[in-house]
């Protein structure tokens, strides 16, 4: 047999002799197509939907909060260290290059004892000195070493390195998101304590004109003095939901105070613009593609892709790995006044290693990347259905909530109307004055529920933004 042949039998026998593995179909991960959504090439809400409210205060506030969030802070963290991770995965497959250098010098006085002739002693002192013999020996090696991925390995590692940087990115762009809903929710919040404590401080005020009124009435004989009680009673409920309403606003301003990165105190003398109407969100728009438009998605999803890498990874393992180390350097010898010896040495070795009996280690390792990859695509598809039902859930509260407005705005148009006819019919003389009072008391009331309802249109106008992804594009740079 000829002596070139002998290698590529010996090499395809071990090929032949390698550990098999059986192909698992990996669980089915849910796309835009399978689940009939249609496609958008451009996200259907603005990337900084809060300036929509044309609010600079809460726009300084959201600036501070993405700023100083420690939130932020641990994800830019945890994104260093995927990107050097990625690097780390990228190195495995490049050729690796090292400088050895070493040396040694042993000093002994003596080359053995016993009795020698005159003729030998005068040779060992020649030659190594009459003080005994000093060794030394010195070397420089440049080595290297080069894995060809011959079956995409390294490839694989590398896609999984960098599916896991790409996730954390996105997670960058949720938890912006996240902040910046909590600063808008928590400002618009505030506006709405004030809101009402505006309107209860008005209603206290009739309640007190109602309690003259009363007194006077009482004192004039047209009312029982028993009147007065239930009068008195709203004194002391007004003062007790003016203290409610302290207490409440001041949480939420400790609240704001600490998402956005300041002591507790920092926004005592911070008071909010007056709330502004809800922008108008595209509606039409709100069917868009979700799973390139969410940034959690978008995260899960390339923290899926990552793993099924890590499978492809995994099966590469029952393959051959094939290694080529290559050495070139120098060495010195020094012995005693010996003649010193330098010699140059190159040297080109490559190896093949391959498994072949494992005790079952490579395909449980394949077993457990497959199933962590299956339970992982499990959980995206249930957070897809989840962020569906989310997207609907926030379209038609938004929608709900618009309509309360619109009823709520109605109402209280009707109960002005109906106080300045009650001013009216007091002015000429028609109604005593309890009537009017009671008039103005109920356009309040219902002034607070429509304060109250816009509130809740603009926490629906808030989760809308969020569930379509505030502005989120994937692959754009968030």
């Amino acid at each position: 047999m000829p002596g070139h042949l002998l290698p590529a039998l010996l090499l395809a026998a071990l090929l032949a002799s390698c550990a098999s593995f059986t192909e698992h179909a990996p669980a089915p991960v849910e796309t835009a197509a399978s689940l009939g959504l249609p496609d958008s090439p451009q996200p259907p809400v603005s990337p900084e939907w809060w300036r929509a409210l044309n609010d600079a205060k809460l726009d300084a506030l959201i600036d501070t909060a993405l700023a100083k969030s420690p939130d932020l802070a641990a994800v830019a963290a945890r994104l260093r260290q995927a990107e050097a991770g990625a690097r780390l995965a990228d190195s495995q497959g490049g050729v690796k290059i090292g400088l050895n250098a070493g040396g040694a010098f042993v000093h002994r006085d003596g080359l053995g004892g016993g009795d020698k002739s005159r003729l030998a002693t005068d040779l060992e002192h020649r030659l190594f000195g009459e003080h005994g013999v000093n060794i030394g020996y010195e070397s420089l090696q440049l080595q290297g070493q080069w894995s060809p991925d011959i079956f995409g390995k390294y490839r694989h590692q590398l896609e999984a390195a960098l599916g896991q940087q790409r996730a954390v990115e996105y997670e960058r762009a949720q938890t912006r998101l996240l902040i910046a809903q909590g600063v808008a929710a928590y400002y618009r919040q505030w506006q709405m304590l004030l809101e009402q404590r505006q309107i209860v401080e008005k209603r206290f005020q009739i309640n007190r004109e109602r309690e003259r009124v009363v007194r006077e009435l009482i004192r004039a004989g047209q009312l029982a003095p028993s009147r007065l009680y239930a009068v008195q009673q709203g004194n002391s409920r007004f003062q007790t939901a003016l203290s409610d309403l302290d207490a409440n606003t001041a949480q939420v301003r400790h609240a704001l105070a600490a998402l956005t990165g300041q002591q507790a105190q920092a926004l005592d003398n911070f008071i909010p613009n007056a709330a502004a109407a809800v922008p108008q969100p595209p509606v039409s728009q709100l069917s868009a593609d979700l799973l390139g438009k969410r940034p959690d998605l978008a995260a899960q999803r390339e923290g899926l892709m990552a793993r099924r890498h890590l499978v492809q990874s995994a099966k590469t393992e029952f393959y051959p790995n094939i290694t080529i180390k290559g050495l070139a350097g120098l060495a010195n010898l020094e012995i005693g006044h010996l003649p010193a010896s330098k010699s140059f040495t190159a040297a080109v070795l490559p190896s093949v290693s391959l498994p072949i009996f494992t005790s079952g280690a490579l395909r449980a390792n394949l077993s457990k990347k497959e199933a962590e990859f299956d339970e992982q695509a499990a959980r995206y598809n249930k957070n897809v259905y989840t962020a569906l039902r989310e997207a609907a859930d926030a379209l038609t509260q938004y929608e709900a909530a618009a309509a309360s407005v619109r009823e709520q705005s109605e109402m209280t148009a009707l109960a002005r109307k109906n106080a300045a006819a009650a001013k009216s019919r007091w002015q000429s003389g028609l109604d005593n004055k309890l009537d009017y009072l009671a008039a103005q008391d109920e356009t309040l009331q219902n002034e607070s529920q429509l304060s109250q309802a816009q509130t809740k249109l603009f926490t629906a106008w808030l989760a809308l933004n969020t569930a379509f992804g505030g502005g989120f594009e994937a692959g754009g740079g968030q």
